[in-house]
């Protein structure tokens, strides 16, 4: 296992700063997602650890040991790429054993390695097809098997899973989820995928034009967001945002809202006309038109039809609140914070 630790990195292609002054510590034996959207700095980073990219200045640390110019062979990590990088004319079995061959590993310490990590990524049957006549998602398994067979101390992964259809995405999350907690090795992932984050991450860290937003567990990034970008960022559908008087703004997810056909006591309380409904399964989604705004709000309840008038409400502990730059305004602020929920509570129609 593997602590990685960033410091004071910077990282400029050419005039182009993409990432500047990181200090991050990614920690060992946990799955950290990195996070955010085209263009933010995550696979840059990425690649620094894995020595692909070489940090402009600033120092890289795995487990207090300076790599930041040490070439990649000798770095202790395995990388797993979005377009697996496996060789189409060798056999399932040559590709697991190309970087063992390389290094000279003895044949009968070959075979058992082979064994043991098709046996765990289930590819014991396919050893000797090659892979153009596995499934996407199989071919994944032999990146996977290509990366375990070396036995690094951290996994890095660079969107491993985009090619992939999304029935077969939602498998092999869950299959990365099982194969984390068996090798109990540090895994650091790249995504812009806020779905594989929340499900898949001990520690999210949410980037964006090359600078960490925030980091925490997936449980903190979503009930307490430090900003409206992370808090319209991670959830689906993103959380509504509302302007208020002063250039605050209030703020609730789709999922906390109750639906109802008569006005209620909660904190937050508007009328509204159903202008669309999504049926997901067990849950509907509605657009609702409000005097001043639309909002979505996520229900268990598919009675309600377009066309139907409703009240919306939202409990006080489900309410969040910003200021004019998209700050988040915590209870700590004391009179701001009463402000700001007294404002909230002026917009009420009920």
């Amino acid at each position: 296992m593997a602590q990685i630790e960033f410091r004071q990195v910077c990282k400029s292609f050419g005039n182009a700063k993409v990432i500047e002054d990181c200090n991050l510590v990614l920690q060992d034996g946990k799955f950290t997602v990195l996070v955010g959207a085209s263009g933010c700095g995550k696979t840059t980073l990425l690649r620094m650890v894995a020595g692909i990219g070489p940090a402009t200045s600033g120092q890289v640390l795995m487990d207090g040991r300076d790599i930041t110019d040490l070439e990649p062979g000798k770095r202790d990590g395995a990388m797993v790429f979005q377009n697996y990088a496996i060789y189409p004319t060798m056999t399932v079995r040559e590709n697991i054993e190309f970087g063992l061959r390389n290094k000279k590993v003895p044949k009968t310490e070959r075979d058992r390695l082979i064994k043991e990590v098709a046996e765990s990524v289930g590819l014991m049957t396919y050893l000797d097809r090659k892979p153009g006549t596995l499934s996407g998602g199989q071919r994944q398994r032999i990146a996977l098997a290509r990366a375990m067979v070396k036995k690094p101390k951290v996994f890095l992964m660079d969107e491993p899973l985009s090619n992939l259809d999304a029935k077969l995405r939602v498998a092999m999350r869950v299959e990365l989820i099982e194969l984390h907690e068996k090798l109990k090795t540090t895994f650091v992932y790249v995504t812009h995928d806020q779905v594989e984050a929340m499900s898949m991450a001990d520690i999210i860290v949410l980037m964006d034009k090359g600078k960490i937003l925030q980091e925490g567990t997936p449980e903190d990034i979503y009930n307490e967001p430090d900003t409206v970008f992370i808090a319209q960022f991670i959830g689906s559908p993103a959380m509504n945002v509302i302007p208020l008087a002063e250039g605050y703004q209030l703020g609730y997810r789709p999922e906390k809202v109750t639906l109802d056909k008569v006005p209620g006591i909660a904190t937050y309380r508007r009328r509204g006309e159903i202008l669309t409904r999504e049926m997901l399964g067990s849950e509907t989604l509605y657009k609702v038109q409000l005097k001043d705004c639309a909002v979505m709000v996520k229900s268990l309840h598919d009675s309600f039809k377009m066309g139907d008038q409703v009240y919306i409400q939202v409990d006080e502990r489900n309410l969040y609140y910003f200021d004019a730059e998209g700050r988040r305004i915590r209870s700590d602020k004391g009179s701001l914070f009463e402000k700001c929920a007294t404002l909230a509570g002026g917009n009420n129609d009920a």
